[in-house]
């Protein structure tokens, strides 16, 4: 911490010896909510020490009362326990680096998709029926993302990679021969969306395993994956669909995948013994049928929605994610509408994930310092400031093609922040040891959210007039504000209404 960030969150002015040794007499009798702040003071005393007493000492120590988010990890958690750092972490992040370009970065694409599939094979089919293969997408992949999560918790990495890799491919080939809604709807909707979610949920949990300290960082640069996906399987199913089938452009992205995706098995790596209690070490292995049991009862942890952090912290994903998948799939159609060419189209999503690069990145160090949260809703703040004025009052009325660029760059570096940003926020409130299965608790609900809003985005669009494009603008601004209020509550739950405090 440098001299100028020291300044910035001196509010306590007590010695840390003194903060320790206070700490360790009443961590006994210390209200509930109370032991996670004494804990993170006792691992973070001996840093604070040298500091601490050059500070000014003009407040009593008895008045003075330690902020209840030093960190930007959950602080009952022990950091000599992880890494953070080494070659065998940082292939980890290259892993799940890799994962993620294809699990998200395609979900980034998929206006691309949808574009092609609403202008060629399913061209009588309306926008409302069109936009059902994407939603069933959406809610198979992030409801099975809960049971990859568990599966990620209890079995590790490379064994629940696999079974998604699998389903992964086989739906992405499948989908090459399909010509119809329902063909789609079983193909890329089901057996894809089933191998998307087994594979998100552990190539996301598996940092958390390795990185305390240095976490967001860990999952911004793991997340980059996601921007570069965006770049890069645009451009390639743009080329692809003008220069061979729909078909081989389908089989090829099937085995690119296959490919990315066995890379990022083989670099993973679980820490699951390491990071458990030691009380909960098991010293024989389960049989098969006793981890199924353990898979049914901890599939999902509602119990966990009872924690108003935890809560809205949900609700938060929620409503962005719904935007942002929203956003996603219909941007392509509304460029179109407004008289550009499907080329122009696409070109806008590879400029958003291009900027989103740094979006995903330089947040993610920035939440380090200040915390998660507080970075999230800075981003979502102005990314709801950017749909509202720039795509909504500008764009949306002139038509031009600058205000189109100009929205893709600004709203690309801010809104993709939203998926590097809320496993680290989820992973701040949450034990080590149940992330996975939080994380899949929060992404089910996420999923029927995000399949009730890409089903109601395709209705307003409707024919797909301008009009009916601004109604849609309206409601992805709608959805965006409601994060920014979730996410303020959670903050407010957690700091009360002080300002400077690291959460």
């Amino acid at each position: 911490m440098t001299a100028n960030s020291s300044k910035t969150f001196q509010y306590n002015n007590i010695s840390a010896e003194k903060a320790h040794s206070k700490s360790q007499n009443d961590h006994a009798h210390a209200p509930k909510e109370n032991i996670a702040t004494m804990a993170s003071w006792q691992t973070t005393s001996s840093r604070w020490s040298e500091k601490a007493n050059t500070n000014d000492h003009s407040l009593e120590v008895e008045n003075s009362q330690p902020d209840t988010d030093s960190t930007s990890y959950n602080m009952t958690e022990n950091p000599d326990d992880f890494p953070d750092g080494g070659l065998r972490a940082y292939l980890v992040v290259l892993g799940s680096f890799l994962g993620l370009t294809v699990v998200y970065g395609f979900l980034n694409s998929i206006g691309v998709l949808q574009l092609y599939l609403q202008k060629h094979q399913l061209s009588k089919v309306s926008t409302s029926k069109t936009s059902m293969i994407f939603a069933v997408y959406v809610l198979v992949s992030y409801t099975v993302s809960m049971l990859g999560g568990i599966a990620f918790d209890e079995l590790g990495p490379r064994i629940t990679l696999a079974f998604g890799t699998v389903f992964l491919f086989l739906g992405m080939f499948f989908t090459a021969n399909c010509n119809s809604l329902s063909e789609f709807l079983a193909s890329f909707g089901i057996v894809s969306g089933i191998g998307f979610g087994i594979c998100g949920g552990p190539l996301a949990a598996v940092i958390s395993h390795w990185f305390l300290r240095k976490r967001s960082q860990a999952f911004a640069l793991a997340t980059l994956g996601d921007s570069v996906g965006g770049i890069i399987f645009p451009l390639i199913l743009n080329k692809l669909f003008a220069s061979v089938s729909f078909a081989w452009a389908m089989r090829i992205i099937s085995f690119v995948f296959l490919v990315l995706l066995t890379l990022a098995t083989l670099l993973v790596k679980g820490r699951n013994q390491e990071i458990r209690p030691k009380g909960e070490k098991s010293i024989h292995k389960p049989t098969l049928r006793q981890r199924l049991r353990i898979l049914y009862r901890k599939s999902i942890d509602f119990s966990a929605l009872k924690e108003p952090a935890f809560f809205f912290c949900t609700l938060g994903v929620c409503f962005s994610e719904t935007g942002l998948v929203g956003m996603a799939t219909y941007f392509p159609s509304y460029v179109t509408a407004v008289g550009y060419s499907d080329s122009t189209a696409n070109l806008t999503m590879t400029i958003m994930n291009c900027v989103g690069i740094l979006g995903r990145y330089i947040p993610g160090i920035i939440a380090d310092i200040v915390g998660p949260f507080n970075v999230m809703i800075a981003m979502m703040t102005f990314t709801c400031i950017t749909v509202w004025i720039i795509w909504l009052l500008w764009s949306s009325y002139s038509c031009s093609l600058a205000s189109i660029y100009v929205y893709s760059v600004i709203y690309g570096f801010f809104n993709c922040s939203v998926l590097s940003l809320a496993p680290s926020c989820i992973a701040a409130i949450s034990q080590t040891e149940v992330f996975g299965q939080r994380y899949g608790t929060c992404y089910l609900i996420t999923g029927i959210f995000v399949f009730g809003g890409l089903i109601a985005g395709g209705a307003i669009i409707s024919s797909g007039t301008i009009t009916d494009f601004r109604y849609f603008i309206i409601y992805c601004g709608a959805l965006y504000t409601a994060s920014v209020i979730c996410y303020l509550i959670n903050r407010y739950q957690q700091t009360g209404l002080r300002f400077k405090v690291k959460v």
